[in-house]
C-alpha cells in the first residue's frame, strides 16, 4: 500500500514538472508573438500615418485645385485667344513679306534685264548713207559709206548689212550683204562699198543691221 502511494506522488510530482515546463514554454511563445504582434502594429500604424498624411496633401490640392479652376481656365481662355489673334497677325505679316519678296524680286528681275539690254550689243547707223550711181561708161552701182556703232557694252559678232534694191515693176537688183565681221561694245566701223548691179535705176533699197550676241 505504502508503494502505490509513492509511485503516485512521485508521478504526480513529475507531471507537475512538465506542466511547469509546458507552462514555461507556453509563456515564452506568448512573449515571443507578443513581440512580434506589438512590431507589426507600430509598422500598420507608421503607415496609416504616412496614408492619412498623403491623404491629407492630396485632399489639399484638391480643395485648391477646386477653388482655382474658374480662375485657370479663365487664364487658358485668355492665352488661347492671345494665341489665335497672333496666329492670325503673324500669318498676315508672312503673306505680306512674301508679296513684298515676289515684288522685289520682281523688280530685280526688271532691273537685271534693263542691265542685260543696255550690255547686250547694238548696231546703229551713224551718217550711213547709200547713193545710187549711174557712170555714162561703166556699171552702175549703189555707193554705201559711212560709219556702224556698237553702243551696247558687248560684243556684235557675225555683224553685217543685208542690203535689198528694187528697179521699177518691183524687180529686185540687189540682194546682199556688206560683212562688217566683229565689233566690240562701244566701238565702231566705217563702211565705204559699191555694191554692183545691172539694169535699168534704182526706185528704192533698204540697209538692215543683222548680228549676233
Amino acid at each position: 500500500m505504502n508503494e502505490k502511494k509513492v509511485v503516485s506522488r512521485n508521478v504526480f510530482i513529475a507531471l507537475g514538472i512538465v506542466a511547469v515546463i509546458l507552462l514555461a514554454g507556453l509563456a515564452g511563445a506568448i512573449a515571443n508573438y507578443t513581440s512580434i504582434i506589438s512590431g507589426k502594429d507600430n509598422v500598420i500604424a507608421t503607415k496609416d500615418s504616412q496614408i492619412q498624411t498623403l491623404t491629407n496633401q492630396k485632399n489639399q490640392l484638391q480643395t485648391w485645385l477646386d477653388g482655382n479652376r474658374t480662375q485657370l481656365q479663365k487664364q487658358i481662355n485668355q492665352l488661347q485667344k492671345w494665341l489665335n489673334d497672333n496666329i492670325t497677325y503673324y500669318e498676315n505679316e508672312i503673306d505680306n513679306l512674301y508679296i513684298q519678296i515676289i515684288n522685289q524680286q520682281d523688280t530685280i528681275t526688271s532691273l537685271q534685264n534693263q542691265i542685260n539690254s543696255l550690255k547686250a550689243p547694238k548696231l546703229i547707223m551713224v551718217d550711213l548713207k547709200s547713193e545710187d550711181n549711174r557712170p555714162w561708161l561703166g556699171t552702175p552701182y549703189l555707193h554705201v559709206y559711212g560709219y556702224i556703232c556698237n553702243v551696247g557694252t558687248n560684243t556684235a559678232y557675225n555683224s553685217r548689212i543685208h542690203v535689198v534694191a528694187y528697179q521699177s515693176g518691183g524687180v529686185v537688183a540687189i540682194d546682199t550683204y556688206i560683212t562688217l565681221g566683229t565689233i566690240y561694245g562701244e566701238s565702231w566701223k566705217s563702211v565705204d562699198s559699191n555694191i554692183y548691179y545691172s539694169g535699168s535705176e534704182l526706185v528704192a533699197w533698204h540697209l538692215t543691221l543683222e548680228w549676233t550676241s
